[in-house]
């Protein structure tokens, strides 16, 4: 059974969308794999990543899978090279600066499989992927910064925003990927809302020419009714009929997106469409076949 070993040399740098990226896609071909991560230098279950996929058919033991992919974190290089020898496990680096990378791949380079490096911006890749390409490091894919990876849920906004009112929390759990503030456009009103998929629009209670208009761009996952303004009767039918919930706030509209930027500082991967997406971004960025082909073979014989 391979054991890979999912780790960085620092917090926070992507190590939780790698392995449920690659544990995600295992399931889906099969495989049976066990997820977990370490405490007190001992395996055992990765408890967020089986509280997301909700799901008892696709745990198994670590010693009767075929696949284990483990998440280390807060351990120092020494550590993680005990414990690989171990486990007899491989290791796959998860990284974003430059130096970090050339230190660790060189500390861990006889079990080392190859680097991610997260959070790349667009504009960013191709200059990385010349100046990596000169270098003698394997680099498994670049992760695109993404807003799916840094999105609260509906949930989130309405425990930390503190609203008056919350009218229907039948479909309150959609991620938020863009925020949208009510206003003045040029464009058709449902046009303009159509061209931002899974928004929040936030707007003065008083506004049902903006609301209805972003109710029917059929990409709005929650209302937040600035001023302590309810919206009218209609614009309530329209968002039940959509299960659109609406929150109504006492604050105005520039208090709540400051309120907003201050809760995206410490968004988590703690929602089941994040696995679905980390997978859908490493999808973009590697060849899982060709990944698995090296995950399979061993170290030692």
């Amino acid at each position: 059974m391979p054991v890979i070993f999912i780790t960085s040399s620092k917090k926070e740098a992507g190590k939780t969308t790698v392995l449920s990226g690659i544990s995600y896609e295992s399931i889906k071909r099969g495989l049976k794999t066990f997820v977990g991560e370490f405490n007190q230098d001992q395996i055992v279950e990765h408890s967020n990543f089986y509280n997301l996929m909700d799901s008892k058919e696709i745990k198994c033991e670590f010693n009767n899978s075929d696949l284990a992919l483990i998440e280390i974190n807060n351990t120092s290089i020494d550590s993680i090279k005990r414990l690989s020898s171990k486990y007899d496990a491989k290791i796959i680096l998860v990284e974003e600066s430059h130096s970090s990378i050339k230190e660790a791949s060189k500390a861990l380079s006889e079990r080392l499989i190859g680097v991610f490096i997260n959070g790349v911006l667009r504009y960013q890749k191709n200059e990385l992927i010349q100046n990596y390409s000169k270098e003698k490091l394997n680099i498994l894919g670049y992760l695109d910064q993404t807003r799916s990876l840094l999105a609260l849920s509906s949930d989130e906004l309405i425990k930390s925003l503190n609203p008056t009112k919350v009218i229907s929390l039948e479909n309150s759990n959609k991620l938020i990927e863009n925020y949208l503030i009510g206003g003045f456009v040029l464009d058709w009103g449902p046009e303009y809302f159509s061209k931002f998929t899974n928004t929040a629009l936030i707007v003065r209670g008083d506004r049902p020419d903006v609301q209805l208009s972003a109710i029917q761009s059929g990409n709005l996952n929650v209302i937040i009714a600035t001023n302590n303004e309810t919206p009218v009767e209609y614009v309530l039918h329209e968002a039940n009929k959509y299960r659109i919930p609406i929150m109504v706030v006492n604050k105005s509209t520039e208090n709540i997106m400051d309120q907003i930027s201050e809760n995206l500082e410490k968004v988590t991967f703690n929602h089941p469409d994040k696995i679905i997406n980390a997978n859908d971004i490493l999808s973009n960025s590697l060849n899982f076949d060709k990944l698995f082909e090296v995950l399979s073979t061993p170290i030692t014989t």
